[in-house]
């Protein structure tokens, strides 16, 4: 049973030599499905009434938990141990967790408009170059559950906003920095205590040797990061309130 579970758990199944390398055709096809998948449930459930939409966004956390959790069941035959990478101290792991608590918790909606803001940019970012997915084939079960994971986490984020269950507040962005700041923090003492480099605050996300090299040293990092997503925070909102705007014009006005 043992061999049998190392079997279909490998990296390659058919020695095809295809991996998910950023912009590669597996990767184009991987967003394609993803954004595709998205805008479809949006079409799909823009009209729905409230409760069917609530369910949604239920379906898609339970879903997410589920994909973090069982993970670590699998990482001894994917990874021969403990994949510490993927511990909830990176922004996209984390917000596995925070998002629980702002879908389930019965005070959860006092998180939930950062929560869902970061869910969308976190994991879009990943999708968007993912750098560390592994050489394995597209279809095999390291591939499919890191696309699988972060496609759901996005999923949630857009269509939390999207479907009305988040309607973000320019007066409430500071809530996104503060957690940046503790998302921050969290990340730097799960590396201080185990040498690693989640949230990419020892080293860059591209690992090009910013640090290694003395071009930079790693304290910025800890403000240069947080700031990115800031900003990136500051581009949403703006997306947000320009969808808004639109969409009051097209609005048809009572006679």
């Amino acid at each position: 049973m043992r061999e049998l579970f190392f079997k279909l758990f490998e990296m390659s199944h058919f020695d095809t030599g295809i991996t998910i390398t950023p912009f590669s055709p597996a990767h184009i096809v991987y967003l394609i499905l993803i954004l595709g998948g998205i805008i479809g449930t949006w079409f799909g459930f823009r009209h729905k009434p409230e409760q069917k939409k609530a369910k949604l966004l239920r379906f898609l956390a339970y879903a997410l938990v589920v994909s973090y959790l069982s993970d670590f069941f699998m990482h001894e035959f994917v990874y021969g141990g403990l994949n510490t990478d993927k511990l909830p101290f990176h922004i996209c792991t984390v917000l596995c967790p925070l998002m629980a608590i702002a879908q389930f918790h019965r005070k959860g909606d006092k998180i939930k408009e950062p929560v869902a803001v970061l869910s969308v940019l976190a994991p879009m970012m990943y999708l968007c170059y993912p750098a560390s997915i592994g050489d394995g084939e597209p279809w095999c079960y390291q591939a499919v559950q890191t696309m699988f994971y972060h496609g759901v986490l996005m999923a949630w984020g857009i269509l939390s906003i999207s479907l009305g269950a988040v309607r973000p507040n320019i007066r409430n962005i500071w809530k996104s920095g503060l957690l940046l700041v503790g998302i921050t923090l969290w990340a730097k003492l799960g590396n201080t205590l185990m040498e690693h480099n989640w949230f990419f605050l020892e080293e860059d996300a591209f690992y090009i040797g910013l640090v290694e090299n003395n071009i930079i040293p790693k304290w910025v990092l800890m403000i240069a990061n947080p700031l990115v997503f800031f900003l990136a925070v500051l581009g949403v909102y703006g997306v947000c309130y320009a969808v808004r705007k639109a969409s009051r014009k097209d609005t048809p006005v009572a006679a």
